[in-house]
């Protein structure tokens, strides 16, 4: 090549070089700068400063200053040689702070290491996204010896003057500062409100008490900040709230089989004006762009069976239940221990529902197996031979085809009973070690105890009881509906109990080792095999993992704070969640309306079912597009759908307007 010519490709070279630097220089608008230790990142709408010694987070966001509490000592766990240890971030002895730039996004990466006696390695980033100037926050660990078992970082918002957090646990609960009584997201109450010291469960992503879906929120005057947590498989949050407040409460990061494993993610959502609905209405944007959102519409193109649930009321029907004799149940519950009605008696009772009236109904029929309720799962078959058998199941679902009501069975796989003849401990969750407490809800909550590596409860019907590594799961259910197959019967889907309540569990046995992201997958595999080859999904209370493979999902109401409706303002045409007959709330949100044990067949039952039943049918494909409270003791609420429809509650009054009616 001749020298002028290579003189001349160099020419262009740093020509191009500078051009794109300038390019970039004019399109990034976010600047990241360093005085003597304190970082600020900023950009058009927000500015962060980090402090380098002590890692606290100061962020402005238009008018609005949001602050994270500094590094403290109870930041990170780690465990080495066996032992588990609590650090201060801040006391990293070797830190180094860089500006980051992939390209998409701006800010600061942290690079932490150096504790005494630590020989892990953290990398924390902060950096603003997009036109909104999102603050996303990544965080990884280099393990050696040393291995991360939990980590608060960003730290907690200071909450002194928050006005009110926004929790999307249960369906969604507004928290004022001073709220009067003591609030723990997962942990029961006793009468006079205070949280039951024999409680031990821990916070934890997906569970429906305290996580329902992957975010929490902030109001401060008329602004709003809000924190998505984009890996919520192994996540968490810290968590308090005595009497009288205020809420403290910050991102966590759960192990791994033990340790961190994985890189974590999550957003920090700026609103300059705004509350709970615009946090919904940011945190249903983020879903349907990473395909959490899947609407009703999509499932009945998939499955044209799920269009007969919308506006169908629900009952819940059961057969048999028999106690396990000497379990913790049978002990407590002792008036009823026993009660039969059989599949052929169950079939007269819904012809004369029919008769009365009731045009349009979901049975799904709890208590069929062989021993009852919650009983020997997951070895269920034949059906209770006490109530009929195979014969008398399916002239049940004979009759109910005939009357023109969906045939739905309730289902367990998780609950792993020690008498059912398949029980094998091998294939029970293990848990990490023989010698700390079990970890396992809801065995926290209602008493647990282990052997060896292995869970125990005794509480439910069934007396005493494992949990089913989720890896066997789809094997049973399998195994069970090819059963009723053979035998003529054929429902028209599964509720699979728990699977949306409960959190998807860890298996450490080494034979089948389990992660939480790999129990969920067990479960969604059933989900899918429940749709493929019986049609109707429902579960358990649902978390919103659960909203691509279910139709339906049962009720669950908040038992301290403000209830909200958060899960509607995001899913309410994804997913149908059904409420009580007589529970104004159902009406407020366009529920589907459910059945309660011993409900009668009268005028203005029927006039309830119908009404709650006719608004689902209008609105279920409709989205909610506002909530709000038409009085400072949140005594009357309103609703507003997509199409201009309004519900308003006044709960003084027991009155409920549907405008249009």
């Amino acid at each position: 090549m001749k020298p002028k010519h290579c003189h001349h490709l160099i020419f262009v070279f740093v020509f191009f070089l500078f051009f794109s630097q300038a390019l970039f220089a004019q399109t990034n608008p976010v600047r990241v700068t360093n005085q003597n230790g304190t970082w600020a990142i900023t950009g058009k709408k927000q500015t962060v400063i980090v402090k380098e010694s002590d890692l606290s987070v100061r962020i402005r966001a238009g008018r609005v200053q949001w602050n994270m509490v500094p590094s403290g000592v109870n930041d990170m766990i780690v465990k080495r040689n066996g032992k588990e240890f609590t650090i201060r971030l801040a006391d990293a002895g070797k830190r180094k702070v860089e500006p980051y730039e992939p390209g998409f996004k701006t800010g600061i990466i942290m690079t932490l290491e150096g504790w005494k006696d630590i020989d892990c390695k953290l990398y924390l980033t902060l950096a603003l996204e997009g036109p909104d100037e999102d603050l996303v926050f990544d965080v990884a660990a280099a393990e050696k010896q040393t291995v991360v078992r939990q980590l608060n970082w960003p730290t907690a918002l200071e909450a002194g003057e928050v006005d009110y957090t926004v929790l999307s646990n249960v369906r969604g609960v507004l928290l004022p500062r001073k709220w009067p009584k003591p609030y723990n997201p997962i942990r029961s109450s006793e009468p006079d409100g205070s949280i039951k010291k024999t409680d031990r469960s821990e916070l934890q992503s997906n569970v429906i008490e305290d996580w329902s879906m992957s975010w929490w929120g902030f109001q401060k005057g008329t602004a709003a900040m809000m924190i998505i947590i984009e890996t919520p498989d192994d996540a968490a949050y810290q968590f308090n709230h005595p009497a009288g407040g205020p809420t403290v409460i910050g991102p966590r990061w759960r192990a791994s089989l033990g340790k961190f494993s994985y890189p974590r993610t999550g957003r920090m959502c700026f609103i300059p004006e705004g509350n709970y609905v615009q946090m919904a209405k940011r945190y249903r944007k983020y879903v349907m762009e990473t395909g959490l959102f899947i609407p009703l519409t999509e499932k009945i193109a998939k499955n044209p069976q799920v269009k007969q649930l919308i506006g169908t009321p629900i009952i819940r029907s059961g057969i048999l239940t028999d106690y396990k004799e000497g379990g913790d149940r049978w002990k407590r519950d002792t008036a009823t221990r026993y009660r039969l009605t059989t599949f052929d008696q169950r079939a007269e009772e819904f012809r004369q529902w029919k008769q009365k009236g009731l045009n349009n109904l979901m049975v799904v029929l709890t208590g069929w197996p062989k021993m009852g309720y919650d009983r020997q799962h997951p070895d269920v078959l034949p059906p209770a031979p006490a109530a009929g058998g195979y014969e008398g199941m399916k002239r049940l679902q004979n009759a109910l085809n005939d009357l023109g009501y969906l045939f739905v069975l309730h289902d367990q796989y998780r609950d792993y009973y020690v008498d059912a003849p398949s029980f094998n401990k091998q294939f029970a969750i293990h848990e990490e070690d023989s010698i700390s407490l079990p970890a396992v809800f809801p065995g926290t909550r209602f008493g647990d105890f282990k052997e060896g590596n292995i869970p125990y409860m005794d509480y439910w019907d069934g007396g005493k009881m494992s949990y089913l590594s989720s890896t066997f799961m789809l094997g049973h259910v399998k195994k069970n509906y090819q059963g009723l197959f053979e035998n003529g019967i054929h429902p028209s889907g599964s509720y699979l109990d728990v699977f949306g309540y409960v959190p998807p569990d860890e298996d450490f046995s080494p034979q089948h080792p389990a992660t939480r992201t790999t129990a969920m997958r067990h479960r969604i595999g059933v989900y899918n095999w429940v749709r493929a080859n019986l049609g109707i999904v429902g579960t358990e209370a649902a978390c919103d993992w659960t909203v691509p493979y279910v139709d339906f999902s049962s009720p669950l109401n908040a038992r301290n704070g403000i209830p909200i409706p958060l899960w509607d303002l995001v899913y309410h045409e994804a997913i149908l969640t059904t409420y009580n007959y007589a529970d104004l709330r159902g009406l407020l949100y366009a529920g589907l309306p459910q059945l309660g044990r011993g409900f009668e067949i009268n005028k203005e039952n029927l006039e309830m079912v119908r009404r709650m039943g006719d608004l689902n049918k209008r609105l279920a494909f409709t989205e909610m597009v506002k909530h709000e409270f038409l009085d400072s003791n949140y005594k009357k609420e309103r609703t507003v759908f997509a199409d201009g429809t309004t519900v308003t509650v006044d709960w003084e009054k027991k009155t409920v307007d549907v405008v249009p009616e």
